[in-house]
């Protein structure tokens, strides 16, 4: 800062500061419910809370459900109330104005064209995943298919086994609730761009179908998440794909998932900049706000790269923009990522050396 020797008034050019952007959060779930029409329930933060606030006619899946997503490391969800006769986007409807990222059915085999629903929900909206869950067994298994092509949905296989609410009993449900429990886990423990999978299901003490891996090999290629049940290590989520068949950038779930995440975060943390002038400043600042986020998420090891150059890149500047854009007040910022994928298939090559003890290679 200049000295000022003299009083009077002294003018001095500050630029914008940068302003951070926080990441939203990802972690709370919708339920759709047949239970009678009735409010919107929540937040429910507990599974005491769900049952304190609960409607008295629940159907038969929903308790088992909110109970195995808060097992399974849920924080916080909302329900939605439908009458049988409702269809199930009046209830996707009522989810619209929460935050939610993740919505499931614990009835949706029950329903006519759920699954379309669900999945046309959340295409449009594009901020939020469907979990989807096949009928109770898949027979047969060969000619299985996914109902829907979407990469904002996933769909799983077999349904599960689970303690009745008051233990005296076990049945067996669709495995959503439990499921999203697991996408919270992971996303508050890890973060979202890892793969809610190979994680063990609490509360889960047998399948509706055991699958050979023959069928859990056919399956899996065809965009099926399996649960599967492994030898001394319990049961376990065994896939991370969405039902897509078009979009390979999209066929994981994590970055399906991560990316809702950036463009959300991402949008919520550049408001401000609405109605500010339109010039080099706003440039400059939405830029350095946006590489700041990125930065911090790739120092979590959510992108590649072993730079912050190789793993994204952000333009906001006057090749972005064209004179019509400026003239219509659009400020037209480019952002490109590198998320990690899942390391699906784990190859492993073992030699056997003819020396012993081994040497290695170039000695």
């Amino acid at each position: 800062m200049a000295e000022n020797l003299a009083p009077g008034v002294y003018i001095e050019e500050v630029p914008f500061a940068s302003r951070p952007i926080q990441g939203v959060s990802t972690s709370t779930a919708g339920f759709v419910a047949v239970t009678g029409r009735g409010p919107l329930v929540g937040p429910v933060t507990s599974f005491a809370d769900f049952e304190r606030v609960a409607t008295p006619n629940l159907s038969a899946n929903l308790p088992l459900a909110v109970r195995g997503f808060f097992e399974n490391g849920g924080q916080r969800c909302f329900i939605s109330q439908i009458a049988a006769t409702d269809p199930l986007e009046s209830g996707l409807a009522a989810l619209d104005a929460q935050a939610i990222s993740v919505v499931c059915c614990p009835d949706d085999p029950t329903i006519q064209n759920a699954a379309a629903a669900m999945a046309a929900h959340c295409d449009k909206r594009k901020d939020r995943i469907c979990i989807l869950q096949s009928s109770r067994p898949i027979v047969p298994v060969a000619t299985h298919q996914p109902p829907v092509h979407s990469s904002y949905a996933a769909y799983y296989h077999p349904w599960i086994t689970v303690a009745s609410l008051n233990g005296a009993s076990t049945v067996t449900i669709p495995p959503c609730g439990h499921l999203a429990g697991v996408y919270a886990q992971t996303d508050t423990a890890r973060g979202v761009w890892v793969a809610p999978a190979n994680v063990p299901l609490a509360g889960v003490t047998a399948l509706s179908q055991i699958l050979t891996a023959a069928e859990s090999d056919e399956l899996s290629s065809l965009g099926i998440d399996l649960i599967r049940s492994f030898p001394a290590q319990g049961i376990r989520v065994w896939g991370a794909r969405t039902t897509t068949n078009q979009d390979v950038e999209y066929k994981y779930i994590p970055v399906r998932r991560f990316m809702i995440f950036l463009e959300q975060s991402i949008a919520k943390g550049t408001q401000w900049a609405v109605f500010e002038p339109n010039g080099p400043a706003l440039w400059a600042v939405v830029r350095s706000s946006i590489e700041n986020f990125l930065a911090s998420v790739w120092k979590q090891g959510a992108l590649h790269g072993s730079t912050q150059q190789e793993a994204f890149f952000v333009r906001c500047d006057p090749t972005t923009m064209t004179q019509s854009d400026l003239d219509n007040g659009r400020l037209v910022c480019i952002v490109g990522v590198a998320p990690v994928r899942p390391a699906e298939f784990v190859i492993i090559q073992i030699g056997v050396w003819g020396q012993y003890p081994p040497k290695p290679p170039g000695h």
